[in-house]
């Protein structure tokens, strides 16, 4: 399995994908603590962003249909990081998010 980190800013309970460890990744992503292989819904555990809107948070887990499972939150920025990284990965005319260099598990 590859667990992959994932920096975005939360905006209405989901992680709007800023940069990723991935070549590519969705737009939007839920989080939950499903496993992968788990056959039960991934929202029976989705966690529950609502504490972190507006924030960015770097993100570890599986991503699979627009859901990363496994999901850890590593790190949680302030309002003045989470500005200053909105600005800095700005998506405005990006389909994709940018890269992040591998990160440490």
């Amino acid at each position: 399995m590859n667990n992959t980190g994932f920096l975005g800013i939360v905006r209405e309970g989901a992680l709007r994908t800023l940069a990723t460890e991935k070549a590519s990744a969705p737009a939007s992503l839920r989080l939950t603590r499903r496993t992968l292989n788990d056959e039960r819904s991934p929202d029976d555990d989705e966690l529950d962003l609502a504490a972190y809107e507006g924030l960015a948070l770097l993100v570890r887990g599986v991503e699979r249909n627009g859901w990363v499972y496994s999901a850890v939150v590593v790190e949680e920025a302030g309002l003045i990081l989470s500005a200053v990284v909105q600005r800095v990965f700005d998506m405005t005319g990006r389909d994709a998010p940018y890269r992040l260099p591998a990160l440490e598990s």
